[in-house]
């Protein structure tokens, strides 16, 4: 699926192209700045992009492969940059994280990528909204784009630490193996979707890096605050997924501890009945014994003493260990 939006910037236009074999016409044109957007591209049409624009093969070859590690690469005419659109499914709660490729020239910005990406409908309205600062080049369109991506992880962070702070204020309410289990899951699950998001957004904080201190003459000089202010988002995200990768992690052992406290009570439990029935065994083990002169054989009320023996027996060691907190 092929989309793209081509700007003239002298009358503050946007006009629609569904066609790669328009492209020729707009590409080199100063006073003409191009969007193009290829969802599910085939390696023809990629391979026709790259001969249209000049793309170097290895760009086109990260493009045409998913999973890339995020990333700016400066070529001889072009930015070739990889970055992620970030959400959570409403059905299942799975974090889902997008690659989009971009390449980048003053006259153009192409995007890449394999699945819909709802935000695009977005960056493409803040692009036109942007007239005022078409002059700056393609520098405001790559601004409208990070800014909307980063945007759009700070939804998806606050629901995972809610969901992290909920878990917390259940710990210690909870009881029973399955809900330690299930605890246990969930926590391992918040943990690995707090990874897959500082693998990617750590390495893009990188990028805004290098877009806000490097020189270009892709870019106008004052782009770079806007830049920097996608920069500073970037940060406070990083630095919320590592506090709240390293806070689960003591979570974790939180809750390893409240099953190890509850399995002590288990066995203190345990080992306070078997106490209790080892000593009402021993009196009867003694009368069982096959000896003629054991004292009490002929008495007439001597099982009903020996049974309330065993009784008080039994009742002083469980008011014992009550005490000590054992039940």
């Amino acid at each position: 699926m092929i989309r793209g939006t081509y700007c003239d910037k002298k009358q503050q236009t946007f006009h629609s192209i569904t066609d790669l074999n328009e492209l020729s016409q707009f590409k080199d044109n100063d006073d003409i700045f191009l969007w193009v957007d290829l969802q599910d591209p085939t390696k023809e049409e990629l391979a026709k992009l790259g001969v249209e624009f000049q793309l170097h093969p290895l760009a086109l070859e990260d493009a045409t492969h998913e999973h890339q590690r995020p990333k700016i690469e400066e070529y001889d005419n072009f930015y070739f940059v990889v970055f992620y659109a970030a959400h959570l499914k409403a059905e299942t709660g799975e974090l889902d994280l997008r690659e989009i490729d971009i390449f980048l020239n003053k006259h153009y910005l192409l995007t890449v990528h394999e699945k819909p990406i709802e935000d695009l409908k977005e960056i493409q309205l803040r692009w036109t909204r942007n007239v005022q600062q078409l002059h700056w080049g393609t520098g405001i369109l790559l601004y409208s784009f990070l800014d909307t991506l980063v945007d759009d992880y700070f939804p998806v962070v606050d629901a995972l630490v809610d969901q992290t702070e909920e878990i917390e204020d259940q710990l210690y309410l909870q009881r029973g193996q399955l809900r330690e289990r299930d605890t246990a899951l969930k926590l391992l699950t918040l943990r690995k979707k707090f990874l897959a998001l500082r693998r990617v957004v750590t390495p893009q904080r990188d990028i805004l890096n290098v877009l806000t201190n490097h020189d270009s003459s892709i870019f106008d000089e004052r782009i770079n605050i806007y830049f920097r202010d996608i920069y500073d988002h970037i940060t406070r995200l990083a630095d919320t997924v590592d506090l709240y990768r390293d806070q689960l992690s003591s979570t974790m052992d939180a809750n390893l501890t409240v099953a190890s406290n509850e399995l002590n009570k288990v066995m203190r439990t345990m080992t306070a009945a078997s106490i209790i029935l080892m000593v009402d065994a021993l009196i009867p083990g003694i009368y069982g014994m096959n000896f003629e002169n054991m004292p009490e054989l002929k008495w007439e009320y001597g099982y009903f003493v020996v049974l309330f023996l065993m009784l008080g027996l039994t009742i002083g060691l469980i008011v014992v260990f009550r005490r000590l907190r054992w039940f």
